[in-house]
């Protein structure tokens, strides 16, 4: 492909150096079907003859019947299954197109509950077209926008608080990696990254009054743009979902005031620079938002490589990691205002 792939949605590639990329320009949302191997034509033919002639029913969304492929059995690795692949419109139709084609045509189907994301990255790779984060040998710089947010009214549940202060640091990383499947391994090497997180400058946006949020809010909305990289402490599951629900309650209460550049600006950051999603944790599940390109967060890093401790916030986390800071401030969300303690909490 000799592009790097950053990240992927449902909807759209974020490959290095580009505008995002709608992923039906190159994949197809599809699942398998199969029956007896003898009967496999007979029953593909009944499949379509079913699709031509239906007008309410789910396989109305089918956009294709590909053609009779092999494929090694799923449970016996020795075996080959006939089947074809059934093309939908939309991947969140799949298992609804899927469920009336097994019951009610008496099919078997197969591959209709993975993630679309995961699908995409897995034909991808087959395919050769795209390994993420692959650079194919070649060294790139990577922008990394790491940042934190602080309201005064804070409120268990709501996501749409206003923004009150936004601090955020920029700074550049090179990364180098490749993969070689003939060996199954994938290289990635970190190249250039500042020597200390002293070295990063800290800015910090305050909103005194709504229209310096809405002002803060389209400069962080352009920065995510602008970078390859979102990252912070525990940010998809919160920082992420108030800038996202912030933006969607200015949007609805107050597009009356905002200019036409500004709307357009909000909206592309809701559709394609930001995503709901679910996350599970021993099969808890919670909502958070991604942010697009990539979002790493430092939250669930810890968590993976470090369960054994007893608290993964950065009170706890940072002395860990060895990150001592001389005079920090410790708040509590009741005692956030906009005043120099919490920007130097902030910070």
């Amino acid at each position: 492909m000799g592009e790097t792939l950053l990240g992927i949605s449902s909807e759209y590639l974020y490959i290095h150096g580009k505008k995002p990329k709608l992923v039906e320009d190159i994949h197809s949302p599809h699942f398998l079907v199969f029956s007896r191997n003898e009967t496999i034509e007979a029953d593909r033919k009944r499949l379509i003859d079913a699709w031509k002639k239906s007008q309410d029913t789910p396989l109305r969304h089918i956009k294709d019947v590909g053609e009779i492929e092999r494929f090694r059995s799923f449970w016996d690795f020795g075996k080959e299954i006939k089947a074809f692949r059934v093309f939908v419109d939309r991947s969140f139709l799949v298992p609804e197109v899927s469920d009336h084609i097994f019951f009610n045509l008496n099919l078997y189907t197969a591959e209709h509950d993975i993630p679309y994301h995961q699908r995409v990255l897995i034909d991808l790779a087959v395919e050769d077209k795209a390994w993420i984060l692959d650079t194919e040998g070649i060294k790139k710089k990577l922008r990394v926008l790491v940042y934190d947010i602080e309201t005064t009214e804070f409120e268990e549940g709501r996501t749409d608080l206003p923004i009150d202060i936004l601090g955020f640091s920029s700074f550049d990383v090179s990364i180098e990696s490749e993969k070689n499947l003939d060996r199954e391994e994938f290289n990635f090497e970190i190249k250039d990254i500042p020597s200390s997180w002293r070295d990063c400058e800290v800015i910090q946006f305050v909103s005194r009054n709504e229209d310096e949020e809405i002002d803060n809010l389209l400069n962080f909305c352009n920065m995510v743009r602008q970078h390859d990289i979102i990252s912070g402490h525990n940010i998809v599951g919160f920082d992420n979902r108030q800038i996202h629900g912030r933006v969607e309650k200015i949007l609805r209460e107050r597009t009356d005031s905002l200019s036409k550049e500004q709307i357009e600006l909000f909206k592309e950051f809701l559709n394609q620079y930001s995503r709901k999603d679910r996350s599970f944790h021993f099969g808890v599940g919670s909502e958070i938002i991604n942010l697009y390109p990539s979002t790493f967060d430092t939250y669930l890093g810890v968590r993976k490589f470090y369960p054994y401790l007893d608290d993964f916030g950065l009170k706890s986390v940072a002395p860990f990691l060895g990150v001592k800071i001389e005079g920090r401030v410790y708040l509590m969300p009741s005692q956030i205002r906009i005043d120099d303690r919490t920007l130097k909490y902030n910070k």
